[in-house]
């Protein structure tokens, strides 16, 4: 049914995929319950170790969506990759034709450790960088540097995370490639 899927991946029964070929899944992948995913022409990539929290949509009717390894989007968490531009008069809703409606689209981008904090919308054309965190109830409507906290509606820096992440990334990669080496290893 799936565009791809990797090892040990958990997707809750309730989710719904839309266009679920176009929807590639890499290893050690959690979705949890009534979580939505519409994949547009360009695809939702989700790599390896990434967990979605329950109610999350992923509204990629109009770009890619793209959630790098070790990345997080807590509950009720939205994305999109269109939206619709009413305030010059036009009109919204997909019951309209597009030559009514004037439609911001754009691919939005989770670099690896990136993490979305609950009840937050991303919208289209948004990358959050490497080990970039998004506070609770955010909106974020331009990209977030890399390693830097952002809160607030509109989102705004209000601090750093620390680098250390990539040091714990190296050791785990390490540990697991060992174990997957000498499978009667102890793993206490």
């Amino acid at each position: 049914m799936l565009g791809s899927v990797g090892d040990d991946v958990s997707v809750n029964r309730s989710v719904v995929f839309y266009s679920p070929k176009n929807v590639h899944l890499g290893s050690n992948v959690r979705i949890d319950c009534f979580s939505v995913f519409t994949a547009g022409s360009s695809g939702i990539v989700i790599e390896d170790h990434v967990h979605i929290g329950a109610h999350c949509c992923l509204l990629g009717s109009s770009g890619k969506i793209h959630l790098e390894s070790f990345t997080t989007l807590s509950v009720r968490t939205t994305v999109f990759t269109a939206t619709d531009d009413y305030s010059d008069g036009f009109m919204t809703n997909p019951t309209v034709p597009d030559k009514y409606k004037k439609i911001r689209t754009g691919d939005v981008v989770l670099k690896r450790h990136a993490m979305v904090g609950c009840g937050s919308v991303l919208l289209p054309g948004v990358t959050l960088g490497v080990g970039a965190s998004v506070g609770a109830l955010s909106l974020v409507k331009e990209s977030v540097p890399e390693f830097a906290i952002a809160a607030g509606i509109p989102v705004r820096i209000i601090g750093n995370r620390e680098r250390r992440v990539l040091e714990l990334e190296k050791k785990f990669i390490d540990e697991k490639q060992r174990r997957n080496q000498d499978p009667h290893q102890s793993h206490a």
